[in-house]
């Protein structure tokens, strides 16, 4: 039986034609959760919060029974597809289900043919891909604040691949028939910029002058009212080309065919997917360094950088796959984990493979096959699970797969390299990049560089705030962050937040009992297992396995002898937590 489970849109489910009636709010949260995480086991303390949020009733883990087994009763084999775990409950989907899944590999498609310039091929893959969207995601549970963290990053993907259509298609000289579409999705996403590019080039190749500057003297004024802010360089310049009459804004597009490749290949034969390195990159020259010798070798290599959230491990893995490039000339291929799934089928795609068989495990006899005997570097960023990332290199030759993740990976043969804070000199360093002007202030830069920990995702925000604010003195951006109650509330600027990295980094811990350790850190500078078993109610070993389950996660650190301790802003974050809980 053909069934179609959907989450761009309102959520639902088809089967034979018609839609599956899926019964209460609380069932349709439960099918929502559990659709967001496809083949993964939700804890039932997960399932709990996004069906009750912090107000659960007393028999909230009976009634979470209940409204499974109704849609057990109410799914296509139901029964086989709701499976309940140890500790709470798993979807099985069958290939080709979720139209999530569908849109993220036409999106893969559309934007590889993007990258390498052929805008009609990408037009027509992302074309597919929003075909699949009925509007924004979940859109009628879009008011369950705890579905919000997993509906957000699809909802970002599903409004860049809109926009990546927008691009591909102005690439095809499409601007007359974009303007509409394009007003449209400005009005409803006003603070969205790239939008607001492709509006001023589409009304300035139509011949409307006037409405293209327009157009970026309201962005202008929407984001200096809302959000204090000027628009980035890359639209001032398109702005000041538009004033200038500049003629590459009407230069003809030139749409790459495919030509000369074999039978069932339609990518170029070399890809080159690297994103481009961070500009201000500072320090890390012993990681640089052991990194670069390690991926030089001609053996297959696997190396995983992890560390704690916002220390750089993405910043450090492109700088490096930036350096070691020419030692990989066939290829370097890329992928964000936090979004990508079926990862030995993404990358047999990226290497121009049509023909890919649905079976992971013949997708990774495929991929070993393709590698074998070529020289590419495969970056993973943002890896939570190794079971994936096993056996997808050759047996032999000089590919190399650099991974990045918060906690170690199991996987045979790796080399893990962990990534500490920055030291308060390179601190200083990426300060004065970012806002050059905290040279003048020394004694200020120095205090606010403490206040970041040396993590260098703080230490961008302060940076961004300083060359942002340029009237505002660094000395008060010091002052600011010096209290540890207002931090965390302080390092929060053009949506990146220090708070919401460390959320998420938080959301990984699925034990109870590691849990409640981390929030018993967040009271204390150090605490060895003995003081937390009391504290906990558990036993000293117990104790001891749930502290170094959060050292594992990255989100915890050993301190001298037998004591554990939190870095300093997760430490603030586990504050917060206990604050809260006692509010």
């Amino acid at each position: 039986m053909s069934v179609e489970f959907r989450v761009l849109g309102k959520i639902e489910v088809r089967a034979r034609g018609t839609n599956v009636v899926l019964g209460s709010l609380k069932q349709r949260l439960l099918l929502a959760t559990l659709l967001l995480n496809p083949g993964r086991p939700v804890p039932i303390r997960r399932l709990v919060r996004a069906l009750w949020a912090d107000e659960p009733p007393m028999s909230a883990v009976a009634n979470l029974r209940t409204y499974a087994n109704r849609l057990r009763q109410v799914l296509p084999d139901g029964a086989e597809r709701i499976a309940g775990k140890q500790a709470g409950y798993q979807l099985t989907l069958r290939p080709g289900e979720l139209d999530l899944h569908l849109f993220t590999e036409r999106a893969e498609a559309g934007r590889a043919a993007l990258s390498r310039g052929d805008h009609a091929a990408a037009a027509r893959h992302l074309g597919e891909a929003l075909s699949a969207c009925r509007g924004a995601v979940l859109e009628d549970l879009a008011g369950c604040t705890a579905l919000a963290a997993s509906i957000a990053p699809v909802e970002e993907l599903r409004l860049a691949v809109t926009e990546d259509h927008f691009d591909a298609r102005l690439g095809l000289g499409e601007h007359h028939s974009l303007v509409t579409p394009l007003r449209e999705f400005v009005a409803e996403h006003p603070l969205r910029e790239r939008p607001r590019a492709h509006l001023v080039t589409a009304l300035y190749r139509s011949g409307d002058l006037a409405g293209a500057l327009a157009v970026y003297t309201d962005y202008r004024a929407v984001i200096a009212d809302r959000l204090g802010l000027e628009p980035s360089p890359e639209l001032v310049r398109l702005h000041q080309a538009v004033l200038d009459r500049d003629p590459s804004l009407t230069a003809a597009v030139t749409v790459h065919a495919p030509v000369g490749r074999a039978p069932g290949v339609c990518a170029p034969a070399v890809p080159r997917e690297l994103p481009a390195p961070c500009r201000s990159f500072a320090g890390r020259g012993p990681e640089v360094a052991r990194l670069q010798a390690l991926l030089a070798q001609d053996t297959p290599v696997v190396a995983v950088v992890h560390g704690p959230c916002g220390v750089g491990k993405s910043a450090l893995a492109l700088e490096v796959a930036h350096r070691v490039a020419p030692v990989f000339p066939d290829g370097q291929l890329y992928l964000d984990l936090r979004r990508a799934t079926h990862v030995p089928h993404r990358l047999l795609r990226h290497l121009g493979v049509t023909d890919v068989p649905h079976a992971t495990d013949e997708a990774a006899t495929l991929l070993r096959s393709r590698l074998a005997d070529r020289a590419v570097l495969v970056v993973l960023d943002g890896a939570t699970d190794p079971a994936p990332l096993r056996d997808l290199l050759p047996a032999t030759g000089p590919c190399a797969v650099l991974i990045t993740s918060h906690a170690p990976l199991l996987l045979d043969g790796a080399t893990h390299v962990k990534l500490p804070p920055l030291s308060d000199v390179d601190g200083l360093e990426l300060l004065t990049r970012l806002a050059p002007h905290v040279a003048s202030e020394p004694a200020a830069a120095a205090e606010i560089v403490q206040c970041c920990h040396g993590v260098p995702l703080a230490l961008h925000i302060a940076g961004a705030l300083l060359a942002h604010r340029p009237s505002r003195s660094p000395a008060r951006l010091a002052r600011r962050l010096a209290p540890e109650r207002r931090r965390l509330a302080e390092l929060s600027f053009g949506g990146e937040s220090v708070r919401a990295a460390c959320a998420t980094a938080f959301s990984t811990v699925q034990d109870p009992l590691a849990t409640a350790a981390c929030r018993l850190l967040g009271r204390h500078e150090v605490c060895d297992p003995v003081t937390a078993a009391t504290a906990l109610g558990s036993g000293v070993l117990d104790a001891e396995a749930a502290l170094d389950h959060l050292v594992d996660l990255g989100l915890a650190e050993w301190g001298d002898g037998d004591t554990y301790r939190l870095p300093g802003l997760m430490r603030l974050f586990a504050a917060e937590l206990v604050s809260t809980a006692h509010a």
